[in-house]
């Protein structure tokens, strides 16, 4: 009877753990056939996913672009709808010399445990913004960006990212 006990125990105790690690935690390669992109794909765009000692999400994304630059996107969020500041290599580097704010902030708010709702904003102003989502059988990260071009028509491309 004990034993049966703890092993009920042990695998809800397992259940709640698991629960509470976000689905997107992990390290993404954007699948380029599955995606609409904006313009040429980059030659490489990895994402990476992981919790801060205080359980804020780390988002990491490198990207370089189809012509060999190289940048990158990193924020640190909680999913509660609040903005978070957000770095580029550029606003990185005028705040390490100039201490200069990010004028970027990232904010998501869940709508189920596999789905959030995202926005990027600049200076204050919604740039983009959409749904992410990971598969049922966790394979699969997905998300929409709906921005305006540079005519600022509404115009909104789909990220089909592979778990690594």
């Amino acid at each position: 009877m004990k034993v049966a006990t703890l092993v009920a125990l042990s695998l809800a105790w397992a259940a709640v753990a698991e629960a509470q690690v976000p689905h997107i935690i992990g390290t993404w390669t954007l699948n380029v056939a599955a995606s609409r992109l904006p313009g040429p794909p980059p030659r490489t765009h990895v994402r990476k996913y992981s919790l801060g000692p205080d359980g804020a999400l780390v988002g990491l994304a490198v990207i370089v672009d189809a012509s060999g630059n190289p940048d990158f996107i990193q924020f640190a969020a909680r999913p509660d709808g609040k903005d978070y500041g957000e770095f580029t290599s550029q606003f990185l580097a005028q705040w390490q010399v100039q201490g200069t704010k990010t004028p970027r902030e990232y904010t998501e708010t869940p709508v189920d445990e596999r789905t959030v709702v995202w926005a990027d904003k600049f200076e204050g102003r919604v740039v983009a913004s959409g749904r992410k989502w990971v598969s049922p059988d966790g394979r699969t990260l997905s998300f929409t960006a709906d921005s305006r071009n540079a005519q600022g028509q509404q115009v909104t491309f789909l990220y089909v990212f592979d778990r690594q």
